[in-house]
């Protein structure tokens, strides 16, 4: 089970730096309203999520090309429709039992009205590369586009798939993150070529130092303890670092009653 609440310790770490991974996923069910609301008022600058489209063509807020994980259901994602998601709970049961229940999805345009009243915060928006394999690159991209449009300057399109990213480049002025698994030599050619505004890589398999210099800034992920986000922060070139637990690394305080 996730812990209730954090005591306060004595630390501070530089939120400008600090991306909350899937929202506040270590207090709420990843991806959800709840969550990335939590993040941002936890403090949160940034905030990563992931986004899906369903059997309507709708763009979701999702990790998943299925519910199991997130509702003990095995329905596909892309099978669908938004009439079948306004009953299907995503409270993530393995994780958190039935602390979240219920817990709907949220939509695209849900989550980007948050930045009315976050205006300094950025999302940033991963497009995933199953939704761009079952429906098509311009499918998926021409809605995502629609969406974005109003709130660009506080979005940055991130993803596994060049594809996705060079549409970008090529549609819109939105800041791209280039995301991969392993710091291997194909990365920095395709990086080279595309010259994303941000690398995003695990801090495991980057180098300790001797890495990468190009138009990106570095972004390594999922740190979430408390001397490992100070030793990442304090590397030269490391820009930012993304967590799945924003409030411990901002050292706020869950009140459990105050967030349902």
């Amino acid at each position: 089970m996730k812990p209730e609440r954090y005591q306060t310790m004595n630390y501070s770490l530089d939120k400008n730096k600090i991306i909350a991974h899937r929202g506040d996923n270590t207090n709420h069910p990843e991806n959800t309203y709840a969550a990335i609301e939590s993040a941002l008022l936890a403090g949160a600058l940034f905030v990563e999520f992931d986004i899906q489209m369903n059997a309507d063509k709708s763009i979701v807020v999702f990790h998943d090309e299925d519910f199991k994980r997130m509702s003990g259901d095995d329905r596909s994602l892309f099978d669908t429709t938004d009439e079948s998601l306004r009953t299907l709970s995503i409270h993530e049961p393995n994780q958190f039992a039935n602390e979240h229940y219920p817990t709907y999805i949220s939509y695209l345009d849900d989550i980007l009205v948050l930045l009315k009243s976050f205006p300094k915060a950025t999302f940033l928006v991963e497009v995933k590369v199953k939704s761009l394999e079952h429906w098509g690159l311009e499918t998926v991209m021409e809605k995502l586009f629609t969406k974005l449009k109003p709130y660009s300057e506080n979005i940055i399109v991130i993803s596994f798939s060049v594809a996705a990213l060079e549409y970008v480049r090529q549609h819109s002025k939105i800041r791209i993150g280039l995301v991969f698994n392993q710091y291997i030599a194909k990365h920095k050619e395709i990086a080279n070529k595309l010259k994303p505004e941000y690398m995003l890589c695990p801090y495991k398999s980057f180098p300790e130092s001797g890495y990468w210099q190009g138009t990106w800034e570095w972004m390594v992920y999922s740190i979430n303890d408390i001397e490992n986000a100070k030793k990442w922060l304090a590397k030269e070139g490391i820009s930012y670092i993304e967590t799945d637990d924003i409030r411990l690394l901002l050292n706020k305080s869950v009140n459990k009653e105050a967030t349902k």
